[in-house]
């Protein structure tokens, strides 16, 4: 430490602007928190590029009068995309000159054709007023004989200006997704002139639409394209976002079209400053103390927090602390008034505010003016928001500093004791499903509306949207033509049903009027189960610096009505939890456990709250409530854990409950390094027996309804989100588990029981880190011979004409795995088909195996030695199609039936056909370990060729020899007719 420090000290010691406060930030003593590390990012010079035809000279007046003599490298790449007519993503950092790409290809196209338009969709309304004052000045710098417009159509346009720019719309229009949604695509017949002439559309802080939100956008979008496809138009779109792992794919998703993505930054980056502190106190306070630090030394700070709560905290603390500054700083964060939050934003961008505490409501490009620190209260939770938020500082070509404090839970701690992660920008992917069901009903009566949904556009769709097409109309949702090419809603306008921001009802918070006794005056919003969460009777509510007590929580008008209270104290809900599984939609075989996606019914009942001492987080007291339960259909992924591991973990004298749940919640911690999310859209549950499964299970979800994609990103790397886990949990040092590896801020069961020990155990047996079973390795896959007679099959599905005969080998012996009954955790190294109609051997690794299971459901009978119990045990890990399903005939099971016992395939085919299998079990997973995959396949071959002829000469003699133990030779009568096999299966 004292070295990095003394490094830093003299990086900084030619800085007049920074010095003082990072020389202090650096070498105070603290007392309760400490620099646990901080680097220095040097600046970077802009590269420049070159368009391949010069742009207008009009537009390079324009930009010699803004100051602008070059364009950097990725503004020309991105241009000359678009004049290309393709849909460009710019993904760069922060306040890399993003916004005068798209001004530019807006403007060179009006130029071109002055009667166009484009529209600009903004996330926010804000971000659309001050981008707005931005294209107006580019606008009128550009000379042109007809003046270029460009206007704002939201909430807050009046009805008189609305009417206006519908009559004579603005060559750019200016506004969001709710807009688009409930004002222009409703009402899309008053905007004609506008939709035959829209050339582009402009989508900025793409990162922004995911998750929900995402998956309404992307559904607004489609419609969209519809209207103006209907007009005779089909604009260009130019997405702009911060820089994440996945932008080509979040576009395609958005918009159902490829993007060429321009992501590499050639604009300049001045030094800055990433300093990480740990606290051992009052995070509030650190933050407070060190803004005030930064504001006395004349440096404009914003301070971003994790939740409301928290931004009330430290504007609360920095005001009691600092009263000389409280007049010049203010919090900011969702749920306050529009006129309130304007306010702010003039007083930042004016200078007469020096300081900010906001939630990520101002981590985008909202112009506050320049600022110089920025104080991260918690990790942000990703990478890229990482990066957003600190992109708010050094704007003006200023060196600049972040700093992160850490929260006591497990990512904050994961990330300030591994910068690298950050440092290094990995960043993260960004996820979005337009195919949710639910939202996709929503939207599918408002397309209709908008213009009749016809059999030829439908035709086309993915299975889901016609499923929520067919179950709209079953319901009286959409009405359908009598010739059925077409689909009406009887509502003319459905889309005011939709709110395509919140995932549940909205509540109004009200407070009794300061003016006027007994009236109430609107105080902020919340909604769905995070209203009952922080709104239910005795909930304490922060706003603005002060404490609300909720006196009543209208349920039916969603209306809650709170009162100013000078409270020490804050309230935590407690709740209990449920998972049904409806549909298992995929699975897999990881190291020692199954993972599975699938559709869950997850049931949450709110059963009380506590009140907790701020600042110290003491329990005074806990108050049962009576809420109604919430129930909702998600997606979920889980792991299957194997009684083996129950019992290893009881063995030791640890509690598995506790081991499960601790997994649970840190793995949920974790699960933000993969895919960008935040706490509230995750969901977990840990069950030591789940009935349908009949064993362990950790279930992790979509924390709303029809799930949002997060679940089956995190299925896809569940591996790697394990390893992580467990990297979390053994690297942190406390010994019996704290918030800083295992405890939930969000745990409904108050973080009990909680065992870390088992938790890292568990974790060990899932990985593969330990066996599941330590006697030495021996034995042949001819052992699962014993296993008793599995359940009678059901009747399969009617046959296709083909046979196909079948054999795999696995890549772990039954004892590595805990037994035989462990066989689904053994995995495939190669499995080998005989397909009778081609005469052709199709060879499967592991990762072919998808295609296999679609192969064998095609066959009219699928032929195999001991089929049934091993082969379909070990395959059933990778599908949730039950194979036992399929048309199949067990030699091993007939001649059991037979004999009433067992005898081997090496054994049948010596004494048969004279031939012998060619090696055993034990070979072939030495083989796969030692990566020789010609004698591994060529035995597998050999084995599928002896099932194959045992079984023509069964049905050709009518029977099979084999020795007694006295050595006589006898025959086994096999009375196997084909045709009835056929016909049964």
């Amino acid at each position: 430490m004292a070295q990095g420090r003394s490094r830093f000290l003299h990086e900084v010691s030619d800085s007049t602007s920074m010095n003082p406060f990072l020389h202090t930030l650096l070498t105070r003593d603290w007392k309760t928190a400490r620099v646990a590390h901080h680097s220095v990012i040097p600046s970077q010079k802009p590269r420049y590029g070159r368009l391949a035809r010069p742009l207008p000279t009009a537009l390079t007046q324009a930009l010699e009068s803004l100051g602008i003599r070059r364009l950097y490298s990725h503004q020309t790449k991105a241009l000359e995309a678009i004049r290309d007519g393709r849909d460009v993503v710019v993904a760069t950092p922060t306040a890399s000159g993003k916004s005068l790409v798209y001004n530019l290809a807006v403007a060179e196209s009006l130029l071109e054709d002055p009667a166009g338009h484009a529209l600009y969709l903004f996330p926010i309304k804000a971000l659309s007023r001050d981008q707005l004052e931005t294209l107006h000045r580019f606008f009128q710098a550009v000379p042109s004989q007809v003046p270029f417009t460009a206007q704002v159509y939201d909430g807050d346009t009046s009805s008189h200006q609305r009417a206006k720019i519908r009559k004579a719309p603005p060559h750019v229009l200016v506004t969001n997704p709710d807009m688009l949604h409930y004002a222009l695509l409703a009402y899309h017949d008053k905007w004609e002139s506008f939709w035959r002439t829209l050339r582009h559309v402009v989508v900025d802080e793409m990162h922004t639409y995911r998750g929900i939100f995402g998956s309404h956008v992307a559904q607004i979008l489609r419609r969209l394209q519809r209207i103006c496809r209907h007009y005779g138009s089909e604009p260009r779109f130019i997405f702009l976002s911060a820089t994440i792992a996945n932008p080509a794919e979040l576009a395609e998703r958005l918009m159902e079209r490829p993007a060429q993505v321009v992501n590499e930054a050639a604009s300049p980056r001045p030094k800055r400053h990433f300093v990480f502190m740990e606290s051992e106190a009052s995070l509030s306070g650190l933050a407070a103390r060190i803004a005030t630090l930064a504001l006395r030394r004349g440096l404009k700070t914003i301070v971003f927090t994790q939740s409301r709560r928290m931004t009330e905290l430290v504007h609360m603390a920095l005001s009691r602390s600092a009263p000389d500054l409280a007049p010049r700083v203010s919090s900011y964060r969702a749920g306050f008034l529009p006129s309130e939050r304007r306010h702010i934003e003039q007083a930042l961008a004016s200078g007469r505010m020096a300081g900010v505490v906001s939630t990520s409501a101002l981590e985008m490009g909202i112009d506050i003016g320049g600022l110089d620190v920025c104080i991260l209260v918690g990790y942000p939770g990703t990478v890229m928001t990482t990066w957003q938020r600190g992109g708010r500082v050094g704007r003006s070509g200023r060196e600049s500093a972040i700093i992160l404090i850490p929260q006591p839970d497990a990512l904050d701690q994961y990330i300030v004791h591994h910068p690298e992660v950050l440092l290094a920008s990995r960043y993260e992917t960004a996820v979005v499903d337009p195919e949710n069901e639910a939202i996709v009903q929503a939207h599918l009566p408002c397309a209709s509306a908008e213009l009749p949904l016809t059999r030829q556009e439908v035709d086309a769709w993915p299975e889901t949207r016609r499923r929520a097409l067919e179950e709209l109309t079953r319901r009286g949702a959409l009405l359908q033509s009598e010739d059925g090419t077409r689909w009406f809603s009887p509502s003319a306008r459905p889309h005011r049903h939709v709110d395509i921001r919140s995932v549940g009802p909205s509540y109004t918070i009200l407070a009794p009027a300061p003016s006027k006794k007994g009236s109430w005056v609107p105080l902020g919003t919340n909604e769905g189960i995070r209203a009952l969460k922080e709104c239910h009777p005795g909930a304490v509510y922060f706003h603005r610096g002060q404490t609300y007590v909720v006196e009543s929580l209208d349920l039916e008008k969603r209306v809650v009505h709170a009162r100013l209270k000078d409270a020490d104290y804050f309230t935590w809900v407690k709740s209990e939890k449920e998972t049904e599984i409806l549909e298992v939609l995929a699975s897999k075989p990881c190291a020692n456990f199954v993972a599975r996606l699938g559709r869950l019914r997850v049931r949450e009942k709110i059963t009380g709250y506590e009140k907790k001492r701020l600042f110290t987080q003491e329990v005074l007291d806990f108050t049962p409530l009576d809420l109604p339960e919430q129930v909702f259909e998600t997606v979920g992924f889980w792991l299957e854990i194997e009684e083996a591991i129950v019992d290893k973990i009881r063995r030791a004298d640890l509690h598995f409950m506790g081991g499960i749940h601790a997994m649970e919640h840190a793995a949920i911690s974790m699960f933000p390094l993969f895919a960008l999310s935040d706490r509230n859209d995750i969901g977990g549950i840990s069950i030591p027996f789940h009935p349908q499964l009949q064993k362990s299970a950790v279930f992790i979800y979509d924390g709303h309804p029809g799930g949002i994609g997060l679940a089956a990103c995190g299925y896809r790397m569940v591996d790697s989100l394990l390893e992580k886990t467990l990297e979390l949990v053994e690297g942190c040092s406390c010994e019996e588990g704290c918030p800083a590896c295992i405890h939930s801020p969000k745990c409904g069961a108050g973080n009990t029981p909680l065992d870390k020990g088992a938790c890292i155990r568990v974790l060990e047996y899932l990985l593969g880190r330990r066996p599941l079973f330590d006697e030495d390795l021996s034995g042949t896959v001819e052992e699962a011979l014993e296993l008793p007679p599995r359940e009678a099959e059901p009747d399969p599905e009617p046959p296709s004409p083909a046979i196909g005969y079948l054999d795999l080998e696995t890549q772990r012996l039954a004892q590595e795995v805990g037994g035989w009954r462990n066989k689904h955790l053994m995995r495939v190294s190669v499995a080998v088909l005989y397909d009778s109609r081609s005469g052709d051997f199709h060879v499967y690794r592991e990762e072919d195996i998808p295609k296999l299971i679609e192969r064998l459901q095609e066959l009219d009978l699928v032929v195999g030695f001991n089929i049934k119990r091993f082969d379909y045990g070990v395959l059933q890990a990778y599908t949730p199609y039950p194979l036992k399903r399929l048309p199949t005939f067990d030699i091993l099971e007939a001649v059991h039936a037979q004999l009433g016992f067992r005898l081997s395939l090496d054994h049948l085919g010596e004494k048969t056909l004279g031939r012998r299998k060619t090696a055993d079990g034990l070979q072939a997973v030495r083989w796969f370990r030692q990566g020789a995959w010609d004698p591994l396949i060529h035995y597998c071959k050999e084995d599928v060729a002896l099932t194959r002829d045992l079984f023509q000469f069964a049905l050709e003699k009518g029977y099979l020899i084999y020795e007694d133990r006295s050595g006589n030779r006898l025959r086994i009568v096999t009375s196997w007719d084909l045709e009835k096999m056929l016909a049964k299966g």
